[in-house]
């Protein structure tokens, strides 16, 4: 929760900032056309993903707090780079190689955040552009140890978990409203990760070389690799807009589901 509350700290220090110097960076923008888009950026997804050769099967479930600075150029193309704070579960996650089995019950964990976006448009044709986007993310959540219940002696596990997500696809957006622009995307969309766990038991009798330790990795990815996205871009006025996505990726017998939401500045 500090870690939250010092983000949200930042990321209105820096929207403050950019605010207070609106008017004049109107003025001094050497390059027509170019545009600066800082931004806060909230995302939840559950997905399904497979493990033990996708035999096994368990939830993820991410939500994230981001900062995004977007370069915004003439011709339709725009880059952003991301950075902010994760917080992932991967309850269900089952390590039986390990000197005692372990299932995973132990909530969210905290992580961070990286990656970057593009997004180039193509053509236009009337009121509707389409265009090309990419992203990719890492999240590299915290290494975390937790104690081993009911044993005689203080058992610990570790978790190293991780996983990256990439998409792109093609963009189709309408320009003919005035306040909004509405969009859809069809990406592919691929998650994937591991979970690196280790197990120590101290021996009872306190000799060191009968400890009991053991490490076994679970490599995870994600049932759907197609991601249907609907979203809008609300614009408040010229500095200010609202960002909003549904994301729905079917996958044989069932539907993942995740939601955006984003406040973006223009100067």
């Amino acid at each position: 929760m500090k870690n939250i509350v010092q983000l949200f700290t930042a990321a209105l220090i820096i929207l403050s900032l950019a605010v207070l110097s609106y008017s004049q960076a109107q003025g001094e923008l050497s390059s027509p056309g170019f545009r600066i888009k800082p931004g806060i950026l909230f995302e939840y997804f559950d997905r399904t993903v497979t493990w033990d050769d996708d035999e096994q099967e368990s939830q993820l479930q991410s939500m994230f707090i981001v900062l995004d600075t977007g370069f915004q150029t003439r011709g339709g193309f725009s880059l952003h780079a991301i950075l902010g704070y994760s917080l992932s579960n991967f309850d269900a996650l089952v390590f039986r190689e390990l000197p005692f089995s372990v299932e995973l019950d132990v909530g969210r964990i905290e992580g961070f955040v990286l990656g970057a976006e593009v997004e180039k448009g193509l053509f236009s044709t009337g009121s509707m552009e389409i265009g090309i986007f990419g992203q990719i993310l890492y999240n590299k959540v915290k290494q975390k140890t937790w104690d081993i219940p009911g044993l005689s002696v203080e058992g610990t596990v570790t978790g190293k978990p991780s996983w990256i997500r990439a998409s792109a696809g093609p963009v189709f957006k309408y320009t003919g409203f005035d306040a909004f622009d509405p969009y859809a995307r069809v990406c592919y969309n691929k998650l994937w990760g591991t979970f690196e766990m280790e197990q120590t038991i101290p021996d009872p009798e306190g000799i060191e070389n009968q400890d009991l330790e053991g490490m076994e990795e679970k490599d995870i990815k994600a049932k759907s690799q197609f991601d249907a996205t609907l979203g809008t871009l609300f614009h408040l006025n010229r500095a200010f807009s609202l960002k909003g996505e549904v994301h729905l990726m079917p996958y044989d017998g069932g539907v993942d589901i995740g939601f955006l939401f984003g406040a973006f500045l223009s100067f």
